[in-house]
């Protein structure tokens, strides 16, 4: 029975021990990745904002004067016909914008080519929804064997310059840019709750400058960052 009693403690040490090792070098071949998400709200063409890309041509190839935007943020990824900066119009699945207000036709106050204030038609406000920019993948990686907690917790990450480059969507021509919002130097501060998992977020941001500020675009923004465990690469 004494005999008996050493083989089970015995194999019970060398369970726990072998769990222990393979733990150990399944976190020594780990390491921590920062994703990054970007919204926006808020979204608005301000009285008297100047916008001409989307006028009368020769070559008919423009859904005069309606437009869906885009946005291409240089930490963020790439612009594509979506509702990145949603607008009021419909236009198919998204929401456009009359994106050329310096034309004689579609001129303010008019309640066709304005939605702001109702039925009168000076501004343009988009849809009060909270919309997905985009995601990236890796903005940084801690050393292999480091995790998340070790690397994060309490710490900040910056964005040098946070802008949106606004673009008016052409299937059948070039993307014309509309406008830039500048957001500054933006840092968030993360938090963990365990030791692969850490969050922290921005407020929502009004742009600190807009080029051209003729163009009146305005719109908040808002970054969310997570930790994601890489295992094995």
């Amino acid at each position: 029975m004494l005999a008996r009693c050493v083989v089970l403690v015995a194999v019970a040490i060398s369970v726990v021990v072998l769990f222990d090792m393979t733990g150990t070098v399944e976190a020594q071949n780990s390491r921590c990745r920062l994703d990054g998400e970007l919204y926006n709200k808020n979204r608005q063409i301000g009285r008297g904002g100047i916008i001409s890309a989307e006028c009368p041509q020769f070559i008919p190839i423009h859904s005069v004067p309606f437009g869906n935007w885009g946005v291409r943020s240089p930490h963020f990824g790439r612009k594509r016909d979506g509702d990145q900066f949603r607008g009021w119009y419909p236009g198919g699945r998204q929401r456009h914008w009359n994106s050329c207000t310096t034309h004689p036709d579609f001129q303010a106050p008019n309640p066709m080519y304005y939605n702001m204030p109702p039925n009168v038609g000076w501004w343009q406000e988009g849809e009060q929804t909270q919309e997905h920019v985009d995601s990236r993948r890796g903005f940084i990686h801690s050393a292999d064997g480091q995790s998340c907690r070790d690397r994060w917790n309490g710490e900040s990450f910056t964005f040098v310059d946070l802008k949106m480059k606004l673009y008016e969507l052409d299937p059948l021509g070039p993307d014309e840019l509309v406008a830039t919002l500048n957001y500054g130097n933006v840092g968030i501060e993360l938090s963990c709750s365990s030791t692969w998992t850490c969050e922290g977020e921005s407020p929502w941001m009004q742009p600190q400058s807009v080029d051209p500020p003729s163009s009146g675009v305005s719109a908040k923004a808002y970054v969310l960052l997570k930790t994601v465990r890489e295992v094995g690469r």
